[in-house]
C-alpha cells in the first residue's frame, strides 16, 4: 500500500528591516540593498551561501547538499558545505560553524536547526546581514529563519500511523525520537495525535537516540524488553535503522516486530527485502535541496520566495524503487 502526504510549508519571510526580534537568521532589507551584506552586496560577484550540513557523512543528508550545489549553480551562486565529522549529530560543532560563515560574510546560511542554540546565534546572523534557511525548523517569530521548509507533523503523524494502521490486525507501536524536546517532540506529538484517531493503533513507549547511530541497539533493545508486545517500531530517522534490525533479530522478532523504516540508505532497503522492515517512509530530498537554495537566493534578491512543500510517502517494499529512480530516498 502507499500513504501519501504533501506536508505544508513553513513560514517564508522576507523582511523590510533588520529587526533583532524577529526570526532567526539574516537580517535583510526587503530591496535588493542589504545591511552588511557579503561578496555579492551591491551585485558585485557570485552570492556566496554556506550549508552547515548536519551529517554530511549520512547518504540522505549528502545527497540534500549536493543537489543544492547543482541548484546553486544554476542560479549563479557559489555553495559552500561544512559539519560535523562522523556519525553522530553534533550541535555545537555545527552552532561553530554557523558563527564561522557569519565572520566570513556569507551571504546566506543555510542549516538544520538542531536544538534551541540555533535562534541566537542565527539572530547574530541575521544582525551581521545575513540570509538564513533552515530545513525542518520551527519557523515563525523567534526562529530566526528568513525562510524554512518545514513539515506538518500532524499530516506526517497521520500518514506515518495510517500505513500501519491500514495493515491488517492490531498494532502497538514503540516510537524511537532524537529527544523529547524540538523536532522530537513535534514529530512525537504528531504520531500520538494521529493514533488518538484510531481504533487499532496503539502507543506502548518511547525512547531517545539524539540521532546517534551508537545509540539505536541499547535505546531498542531497552524499547522491546519494557514492552515486549510492539510490533512496529516508528521512527524519524534513518539512523535508528541498522539498531532496531539488530534488535529485532537478536530478539528472535523477525515476522512479529516490524520497523517502519527511515529511507532506504543506512541499511532500510535491505531491511525490507529480509522482512525486519514491512514499510519505508521516503522523502523528495532532492527536490526539498534545490527549494531551499531557491528561497535564500530570492530572500536575497528581494523577491518573494515560493511556498515549498514537503513530500514524503509510506511505501511498501514493491514501490521503493520506482521512488528511488525519481530521486526520493
Amino acid at each position: 500500500m502507499t500513504t501519501t502526504t504533501t506536508a505544508r510549508p513553513g513560514r517564508v519571510r522576507t523582511w523590510a528591516a533588520i529587526t533583532t526580534s524577529a526570526i532567526l537568521v539574516t537580517g535583510l532589507a526587503g530591496c535588493a540593498d542589504r545591511a552588511g551584506g557579503g561578496s555579492s552586496a551591491g551585485g558585485q560577484g557570485a552570492m556566496t551561501i554556506q550549508f552547515v550540513n548536519p551529517l554530511p557523512s549520512y547518504p540522505t543528508w549528502r545527497q540534500i547538499g549536493e543537489c543544492m550545489a547543482d541548484e546553486a549553480k544554476q542560479r549563479g551562486a557559489d555553495l559552500a558545505q561544512s559539519g560535523p565529522t562522523g556519525q553522530a549529530l553534533d550541535a555545537t560543532a555545527m552552532i561553530q560553524q554557523v558563527r564561522q560563515a557569519t565572520a566570513n560574510k556569507k551571504d546566506a546560511i543555510i542549516t538544520f536547526p538542531a536544538g534551541e542554540g540555533f535562534a541566537e546565534v542565527l539572530k547574530q546572523a541575521k544582525a551581521a546581514g545575513v540570509v538564513t534557511g533552515t530545513i525542518y525548523g520551527p519557523g515563525g517569530e523567534g526562529s530566526g529563519s528568513d525562510y524554512n521548509i518545514g513539515p506538518d507533523w500532524a499530516s506526517i503523524g497521520e500518514t506515518l500511523v495510517g500505513a500501519v494502521a491500514a495493515q491488517p490486525g492490531k498494532h502497538v507501536l514503540g516510537l524511537v525520537a532524537a529527544a523529547d524536546t524540538g523536532l522530537g517532540k513535534s514529530w512525537l506529538d504528531g504520531v500520538k495525535g494521529a493514533v488518538a484517531k484510531t481504533d487499532n493503533v496503539t502507543i506502548a513507549g518511547e525512547v531517545y537516540t539524539g540521532d546517534d547511530a551508537a545509540k539505536a541497539l541499547p535505546q531498542v533493545n531497552a524499547l522491546l524488553t519494557a514492552h515486549p508486545d510492539v510490533t512496529t517500531i516508528v521512527t524519524h530517522m534513518g539512523t535508528t535503522t541498522p539498531g532496531a534490525v539488530s534488535a529485532i533479530k537478536s530478539r528472535g522478532l523477525l515476522g512479529r516486530t516490524f520497523l517502519l523504516a527511515g529511507g532506504h540508505d543506512n541499511g532500510g532497503s535491505e531491511a525490507m527485502e529480509e522482512g525486519t522492515a514491512n514499510l519505508m517512509l521516503m522523502q523528495d530530498v532532492c527536490t526539498l535541496g534545490k527549494q531551499l537554495v531557491d528561497g535564500v537566493v530570492d530572500v536575497h534578491q528581494g523577491k518573494k520566495p515560493a511556498e515549498a512543500p514537503v513530500r514524503i510517502q509510506v511505501v511498501g517494499k514493491d514501490q521503493v524503487q520506482g521512488l528511488l529512480d525519481k530521486g526520493w530516498v
